[in-house]
Order: structure tokens, then C-alpha cells, then sequence
């Protein structure tokens, strides 16, 4: 038997069960059928107050199940990498996690096609450019640069690819803005004198989760010939574009490009 998603062992405020069926689990927890093996998954903390808490802390097998930590991530695969006859060159076992989100399922699929890829089994920044799949995180990257650049026509076939794979323009709104607000953020840092560590660490403690420090290297080359006064103008423009969007003033592709157009200008 499993029992999914039941919050009412954790400290949420979500319930699932009634005072009745709380009172009818742990009365089944205290004798429970030899015949059941009974497996529940609870996301988030679990709430130690709980009578069913306690019973299950006596009696269960409680595994916990938490995010790897980059760094756990790096070990881990880059011995799987050692087992299958593999070697990083350089940064490029950084950049494969970095393509590949931090993700386990992705970093699994990705590291078995370079093993197919690469014969030699020497992977170098290319082959990881060439072979893993790029992200939508990657395609925001790319857009972000032409907008950048003032290359517009190629920020345009760029969007429309996105369109075409399915991604909306209020999604790639948030993503951009996401992009600038760390851009400003870096560089507000920067201008305090914090190093490229320190910014990680103060951006990392600002969103209550750990920053990517590669994100945080390329956004400290980006902004440094970006003006504040810029970058506020951008965040400003899509903020007013996700708002017009979502107001259905226009149709939301010309709002999304001229929101491009105006921000490429403005660079």
C-alpha cells in the first residue's frame, strides 16, 4: 500500500485526513496487518508533535530524501564518469552539470550520450555544447546576449523557435527578468566591492537557495558595461509587458517583440 503527498505528518498546513481518519491510521499503525508493507511519501518537514509522527519514528524505516548538493552532484558523477571510461577535460564536467540544470535524471541522460558520442572518452567544452540538448534556461541565455548585442533578427528567430517548441511569452517574460534582476543585483554587489565569491554567497543568502556560481560569473562580465539606469528601464519594460499581456491589451507576441525592440534599443 502507498500512501502519496500526505502532508498531515508534516509541519504544512495542508490536511488530507479528518480528526476521524487520523484517529483510525494511528489506531491501525499500533497493530498493523503482517500482510501490508505500507509505504508513504511525505514532502517537507516532518512534524514531530504528531502522535503519528511519533509512531512512525518507533516502528518505521524513515528515509529522507533531500536535494544533492552541487558539490555531492560533482562527486558522484564524475566517478560514474571515471566508471564509464570517461574524462573531463578542463571545466567541462562544471559546464555539463551547469547544462544540465543540476538535475540527476539530466546529468544520467546527458553523461550516456557522451559516452556515445566520444569514443576516446575525452570530453571537452565542445562535446558538451555539441551534444547535450540545450535548455530553455540556455535559449534565455542566447536571447539575452542578442538583446544585448542589438541583434535583433536573431533574437526574433530565436523566439519564434520557442513558440514553435511550445514556451510562452509570459514564461520567457519571468525568465528574463529573473536574468536582469540578477544582472543588477551582481552588479550593485560588485560596485560595493564584493569579490565574485562573496557575491555568491550574498545572492545565495538573498534567495534562500544556492546560486550557481557560473551564472553569477557570466552575469559579472555581462553587466559590468550595463548602466543601473538601463537595467531598471528593462525590468520596468517587462514587468509593464507581462502586465499589458496578461491584460490582453495586444496580441501577446507583438507585445513581447516590441518589448524586445525596446530594450535592445536602449542598451
Amino acid at each position: 500500500m502507498i500512501l502519496d503527498h500526505l502532508l498531515d505528518l508534516t509541519t504544512a498546513k495542508k490536511r488530507n485526513l479528518t480528526d476521524e481518519d487520523l484517529k483510525q491510521f494511528e489506531n491501525y499503525l499500533e497493530n498493523p496487518s503482517e500482510s501490508t508493507r505500507l509505504v508513504i511519501f511525505a514532502e517537507g518537514k516532518l512534524d514531530s508533535k504528531r502522535r503519528l509522527v511519533k509512531l512512525l519514528k518507533r516502528d518505521a524505516q524513515i528515509i529522507e530524501a533531500t536535494t544533492p548538493k552541487e558539490q555531492d552532484l560533482k562527486r558522484y558523477f564524475a566517478s560514474q564518469a571515471q566508471e564509464l571510461g570517461l574524462h573531463f577535460v578542463g571545466d567541462s564536467l562544471d559546464q555539463l552539470l551547469l547544462k544540465s540544470g543540476y538535475d540527476f535524471g539530466e546529468l544520467q541522460k546527458n553523461l550516456a550520450l557522451l559516452r556515445a558520442y566520444k569514443e576516446d572518452g575525452q570530453i571537452t567544452l565542445e562535446d558538451i555544447e555539441e551534444v547535450v540538448p540545450k535548455s530553455l534556461q540556455d535559449n534565455i541565455f542566447d536571447l539575452t546576449q542578442m538583446i544585448l548585442k542589438r541583434q535583433i533578427d536573431q533574437a526574433r528567430n530565436l523566439v519564434k523557435d520557442l513558440r514553435l517548441q511550445g514556451e510562452d511569452e509570459i514564461k520567457l517574460i519571468a525568465i528574463l527578468l529573473g536574468q536582469f534582476r540578477m544582472f543588477s543585483q551582481v552588479k550593485i554587489f560588485s560596485e560595493e566591492g564584493q569579490s565574485e565569491s562573496q557575491i555568491v554567497a550574498s545572492l545565495s543568502e538573498l534567495s534562500g537557495r544556492k546560486v550557481n556560481p557560473y551564472q553569477v560569473k557570466f552575469a559579472l562580465r555581462d553587466s559590468r558595461r550595463l548602466s543601473l539606469s538601463f537595467l531598471k528601464q528593462a525590468m520596468t519594460t517587462f514587468i509593464e509587458t507581462d502586465y499589458a499581456i496578461k491584460s490582453g491589451t495586444y496580441e501577446k507576441d507583438y507585445l513581447f517583440d516590441l518589448a524586445l525592440l525596446k530594450v535592445a534599443n536602449s542598451v
